[in-house]
């Protein structure tokens, strides 16, 4: 288990996301979407930013689980980038759409939210597998 690629791809979550929900990026839009308000983020609980890099850190120590091997003519970052691609195209953005759809969101918000996880784990893929030493597999 490779640590240092855990630890860089769940941080990546989480600078992603800080840029992604900027206010100059989507963050209004966001909190438009979510029906809060500027005042309602300020003094925001500690722990919420915990839990999230806690399951950033789980994100990517699954992704980590099978970062040893390697594919011929393809980069490391972009083998783990495939990783990471689908299963967020295939069972995390259709999870997504569906409680969007279900919360009345705007289709906007739905795809703000669900492109940015797609994103997000498509990025730790390329960032863990490029991090992890290939394994040799014997004969």
């Amino acid at each position: 288990m490779n640590y240092v690629a855990i630890a860089a791809g769940a941080i990546s979550v989480m600078v992603l996301g800080f840029i992604w929900f900027h206010p100059k990026v989507f963050g209004q839009s966001w909190m438009k979407g979510a029906g809060l308000t500027e005042e309602d983020l300020k003094g925001g609980n500690p722990l919420i930013m915990v839990g999230a890099l806690l399951m950033a850190v789980v994100l990517a120590w699954a992704l980590s689980r099978y970062a040893t091997h390697t594919e011929e003519g393809m980069s490391q970052f972009v083998h783990g980038m495939y990783h990471g691609f689908m299963p967020g195209i295939m069972y995390v953005a259709p999870v997504l759409v569906s409680k969007g759809l279900f919360e009345k969101k705007s289709l906007g918000w739905i795809l703000m939210g669900a492109l940015y996880w797609v994103l997000a784990i498509t990025l730790v893929g390329g960032i863990v597998y490029a991090l992890t030493p290939i394994v040799e597999s014997a004969g």
